[in-house]
């Protein structure tokens, strides 16, 4: 594999992850409505403080080791439904309970829980994982036998720009928008994101369950 073809492969593969709606999008989502354009970022990097050590230590052969493992796996997961839930409920109380003159503001909140949503629903999903255990591993090989970790940071760099790029565009989508919308209209928005969030939740709780008793 050549420079040209491994970023192509890289950009193309991690644009369908990217895309592909999940907890990070959502939970980012909520927080723009509040929180303003910058959330996108903020949610970013904290994803890439979870997901850059990751990728080292897949480079190193070590993350198999300890993500491998089904332990692992189902401590993961079942941090992820108590997270997702957590976030779920409060999402839809705020909304809820939210009084018109707070949710019509255009002056954003402040942003300062926006990492801490980047890293604790990259971490805790185990989807995420999974995905750089497999395809993203693919990745990684392909990256050292090109050129060991000068190829690492190339292949890196042409995936986080996607994770930066596609979580700004819609934090600043949902902030413009929010603009324009009534009160009524923000709310509703917001409950259907948490209703989302604990959508997410079950299908993970279906998921799990076969694993543990069957």
């Amino acid at each position: 594999m050549e420079w040209p073809q491994l970023i192509a492969t890289v950009v193309l593969v991690s644009t369908s992850g990217a895309l592909a709606p999940g907890p990070l999008l959502v939970a980012t989502l909520s927080e723009s409505v509040k929180r303003g354009a910058s959330t996108g970022l903020l949610s970013a990097t904290g994803h890439m403080i979870v997901e850059l050590p990751l990728v080292i230590l897949l480079a190193q052969g070590i993350a198999f080791l300890f993500t491998g493992e089904p332990i692992v796996k189902l401590a993961i997961s079942l941090a992820g439904i108590i997270a997702l839930t957590f976030f779920g409920i409060m999402q839809v109380r705020e909304a809820i309970n939210a009084r018109k003159t707070t949710i019509q503001t255009t002056r954003p909140q402040s942003s300062r829980n926006s990492v801490a949503i980047g890293i604790i629903f990259t971490g805790l999903n185990p989807y995420f994982i999974m995905w750089w255990l497999t395809i993203g591993a693919r990745l990684v090989y392909s990256a050292l036998e090109l050129a060991s970790w000068l190829g690492i940071a190339v292949m890196y760099a042409s995936h986080i720009w996607i994770d930066y790029a596609w979580l700004y565009l819609t934090s600043v989508l949902v902030w413009k928008g929010r603009q324009i919308l009534g009160s009524k209209a923000l709310r509703l928005i917001n409950i259907v994101l948490g209703a989302f969030l604990l959508l997410l939740a079950l299908l993970m709780i279906l998921e799990l369950v076969p694993a543990i008793f069957f």
